[in-house]
């Protein structure tokens, strides 16, 4: 069953938009050059008799003209291609090998079998024969094509673009479209969605007119990301044939190009469909809604969907539900979850109940649901994180830490419930246990550094400073040879945080210089990262560099305007620049970032957002 795609995580194949660029048909053979007198007619003569049917007496022809002239490089060629199309493969590729035998240069021959033998999908062997022919005729356009069509289709995406970069583009228009096409095919198993569309825009220009080709050329261009043109090219099509692919291409082309989609949403919905085609469009538009965020605009798709069903789906209900949660319709999604539950409860039900009851702000129904949801799946760690994320975001740290301790014994390997772990453990004020729990959750990333920034951000603001475990773990991969590297550049950031946290607090003036060029260092690595141009802001007003602290520091307060800490630091800032009316605005907001600071909270939202959605991809059972 089809699920739509949300942001919860939830994903559902999208396999309207998955495009596999098609070639045209086998490159013909070429027309073999005759080595006889060109007055000869029996060659001719038998390919008529077999295009008329007359299968044995075009063979006759041709093996009695052969038995007089085995060298025949026509005639010999002709056989094969007679017994090649009429099915006689084995025989095909005698005469094939033979014509080669009596002519082991001859080009035509060598493209008769390549072509033969992709044809019958032995593609090895036609890269070997072709292979051949382009070392025998580097100058042959032919057979680099024909070469690199078949790499393409045994995916040698690299080899093909070799091999067809000196082919020139061929004058005759049909002839460029299959260039072209063949050209957007190699340059999307590359990877280069771009140039792949380029080439496919290049097919369209040689025929404009030609509606597959500018509904092929549109796909192309949405998997470059290149929404004005693909919408430039599918809406006319669209307009012109209103079709279900086109017109869900256009869909998606405008929402993912933020333009006005309403009228393509109209006209499909519109359309004349059998049930069956117009509950696949209702959901596939839906797909597309929510992957845009129009989550209103979903639900309306999937209700209707639900109503093509009878109501009896519980993949569609449940769809219906995350996305009416998802645009704030707590209590819809209720009343929609709660009959599923009791016909088919399971442990996503059950989940999606427990986020939907703590929006209705039903704090105990909540934590039941999100109980109820490891009782039916105790091996999914993904339930033992939500509901320790519940307990977290509602202030009750020991029951999360009881939570966070049963996820780390039931799920060793994981470095999310490490992390969960760690920030239980640092909300109860057990601080050297929060430090081992998080290096252990690095050590499970694989030292990746997503998991610096928790434990850098639990020990940055500590009372009384971060602790000596933290700061010799971080600085430690922060000086290996690796920390110069930008994907090092979280301990790089965090190194420099804490060393300055450290120094300050013991009044060390002497560790500044040291500080400064680590945070420096970090700055250049995250240049647009909140906490290395704020920890910047703070060691240099420390160290008395007041219109270089004020520069980062005016910054930091735009980026983080509920520190009641960077705030301070700039009202000091232009206290000592003689800035009185400015010291006494950031006094102010001071304290009121005091009163509405919950650094907590913070932690656990970004928990999350960052650990837990990605946990939850899943459709009900």
């Amino acid at each position: 069953m089809n699920r739509v795609t949300t942001d919860r995580g939830r994903r559902v194949p999208p396999a309207l938009f998955s495009c596999i660029f098609l070639v045209l048909a086998l490159v013909a053979p070429a027309l073999a050059d005759s080595d006889k007198n060109t007055t000869d007619s029996i060659t001719p003569r038998a390919q008529k008799l077999a295009l008329s049917g007359h299968m044995e007496e075009a063979v006759a022809l041709l093996q009695a003209k052969l038995a007089a002239h085995p060298a025949d490089l026509s005639a010999r060629l002709a056989l094969a291609e007679i017994y090649a199309g009429s099915g006689h493969n084995e025989q095909a590729e005698q005469e094939f090998r033979k014509a080669l035998q009596f002519h082991p240069l001859a080009s035509a021959a060598e493209l008769a079998l390549g072509a033969f033998y992709m044809k019958t999908e032995s593609l090895p062997a036609a890269e070997q024969i072709l292979d051949g022919a382009v070392r025998h005729h580097p100058k042959l356009n032919e057979s680099r094509e024909q070469l690199a069509l078949v790499l393409t289709r045994e995916r040698k995406y690299a080899e093909a673009l070799a091999s067809i970069r000196p082919v020139p583009p061929p004058p005759a228009l049909h002839d460029q479209v299959r260039y072209f096409r063949l050209l957007a095919s190699i340059q999307s198993g590359l990877g280069d969605a771009p140039a792949a569309a380029h080439a496919m825009e290049a097919a369209l220009h040689a025929m404009p007119n030609d509606e597959e080709l500018q509904l092929v050329t549109a796909v192309a261009e949405a998997q470059a990301g290149d929404w004005p043109a693909c919408i430039r090219n599918i809406a006319p099509l669209f307009e012109k044939h209103l079709a279900p692919n086109s017109g869900l291409l256009l869909l998606r082309a405008q929402l993912a190009g933020h333009e006005a989609f309403t009228s393509t949403l109209k006209s499909l919905r519109t359309l004349n469909l059998p049930e069956d085609l117009k509950l696949e469009l209702r959901v596939r538009c839906a797909e597309a809604l929510a992957s845009a965020d129009k989550h209103a605009d979903a639900v309306e798709e999937l209700q209707e969907a639900v109503k093509l069903t009878g109501g009896g789906d519980d993949t569609l209900l449940y769809n219906l539900a995350v996305e009416e949660y998802s645009a704030g319709q707590f209590d819809v999604a209720f009343a929609t979850l709660a009959p599923l539950r009791d016909r088919k409860d399971s442990a996503e039900v059950e989940d999606l109940l427990g986020d939907v009851e703590e929006q209705r702000g039903h704090r105990p129904a909540a934590v039941h649901s999100h109980e109820q949801a490891i009782a039916l799946a105790p091996e999914e760690e993904r339930y033992h994180l939500s509901l320790g994320a519940e307990l977290l975001k509602f202030g009750d740290y020991q029951s999360a830490l009881s939570v966070f301790q049963q996820a780390a014994a039931s799920f060793p390997n994981s470095a999310r419930s490490y992390v969960g772990l760690g920030m239980a453990y640092y909300f109860t004020e057990k601080n050297d246990e929060s430090v081992a729990a998080f290096l252990c959750a690095d050590k499970l990333d694989g030292s990746s550094g997503r998991v610096l920034a928790y434990l850098g951000s639990t020990q940055v603001d500590n009372a009384t400073g971060p602790a000596p475990a933290a700061v010799d773990a971080i600085c430690g991969r922060a000086d290996s040879p690796a920390g110069s590297n930008a994907d090092q550049s979280a301990a790089v950031l965090w190194c420099g945080a804490l060393t300055f946290r450290k120094a300050y607090l013991a009044g060390n003036q002497s560790a500044a210089p040291d500080v400064l060029r680590r945070l420096r260092k970090a700055l250049n690595l995250a240049p647009r990262d909140a906490v290395a141009k704020c920890s910047l802001g703070r060691a240099l007003e420390w160290t008395g560099h007041l219109e270089e602290a004020r520069h980062w520091l005016e910054i930091c307060v735009q980026l983080r305007p509920d520190s009641a800490e960077d705030h301070y630091r700039l009202s000091r800032v232009y206290q000592g620049l003689g800035l009185k009316q400015e010291a006494t605005q950031q006094a102010e907001l001071t304290d009121k970032a005091n009163a509405e600071r919950n650094q907590r909270q913070a932690l656990t939202d970004r928990f999350v957002q960052e650990v837990l959605s990605p946990s939850k991809a899943t459709e009900p059972k």
